[in-house]
């Protein structure tokens, strides 16, 4: 009976040494938290809306909506697109699925959209999609999971449409439709293009013409000034770019948008990182 009263004891005593042992580690655990700074994640809001990307989602869908405006494609081209390759890849440039389709459509070799290495290039593989839509008569009018099922011949042919919110909130931000509509935010970048290559890029989806550019800092005028600062700011992350300033607003990766007078409106500033050599 005494072993018993013994054995007991020394059970409730282990459970309380363990329940103070938690309490520290906790303890110890959250003045850590308070003393080490935050990691910053990277992703991309759409203002006035829920929708956040990541920074490849979001570069790729900045890839789809230049293509199209580059063309002059409507605003609803870009919906029909985005709606798409939400469906398809969730707007990320994946090397596999079904059978032997590919990248942000799901194209297929097999089916003549191009080799898989072409397909897998975001700048040919939405040309291609616009190339089709085009063709498809009277697709303005039509319902969205309608009009990209004439592109895509899914084997679910309705699914389309449950993007059509997502996808027309995102292509009034890229193609420019209000300012300052993109917001990226990331940690400091490790490497960076230069600002003659930035412009060089940019020319491949969205012509712009070139003004200055120095070591860090370029300076452009485009037909399109808001949906190519989305873009300069989409493609932040992957570019190294720090800035972008435009018409009373400047972006950077860690305020975001704020008012800055000295942004001309008749130009798109941008920065790009500063890399230590060692980096």
């Amino acid at each position: 009976m005494a072993g018993t009263r013994v054995a007991r004891r020394a059970v409730v005593l282990l459970v309380a040494i363990g329940v103070l042992v938690t309490a520290a580690a906790f303890a110890v655990r959250g003045w850590i938290s308070d003393k080490l700074p935050i990691p910053q994640s990277a992703s991309c809001d759409i203002s006035n809306s829920p929708y956040t990307l990541s920074t490849e989602q979001a570069a790729n869908a900045a890839t789809i909506s230049a293509i199209a405006t580059a063309r002059r494609l409507p605003a609803r081209a870009v919906t029909i697109a985005l709606a798409a390759a939400l469906q398809e890849s969730k707007l990320i440039n994946i090397e596999y699925g079904d059978r032997d389709s590919v990248g942000l459509f799901q194209q297929r070799p097999s089916q003549g959209w191009g080799s898989q290495g072409q397909i897998m290039d975001p700048r040919y593989s939405a040309a291609r999609f616009f190339d089709a839509l085009v063709k498809v008569k009277g697709w303005q009018a039509m319902k969205l999971t309608a009009a990209a099922q004439a592109v895509q011949k899914s084997a679910h042919p309705t699914a389309y449409q449950r993007w059509e919110d997502q996808a027309t909130t995102l292509a009034k931000a890229f193609v420019g439709a209000e300012p300052a509509l993109v917001s990226c935010s990331f940690p400091e970048p490790t490497v960076a293009a230069s600002p003659a290559k930035v412009m060089q890029l940019l020319d491949l989806e969205l012509p712009a013409t070139q003004l200055s550019t120095s070591a860090q800092i370029g300076e452009l005028r485009a037909d399109t000034p808001w949906a190519t600062a989305g873009w300069l700011v989409a493609k932040a992350d992957r570019l190294g770019i720090e800035a972008v300033a435009l018409d009373g607003r400047r972006w950077s990766r860690t305020d975001g948008w704020r008012v800055d007078s000295s942004a001309g409106a008749d130009r798109i500033r941008f920065e790009v990182a500063k890399i230590p050599p060692s980096a």
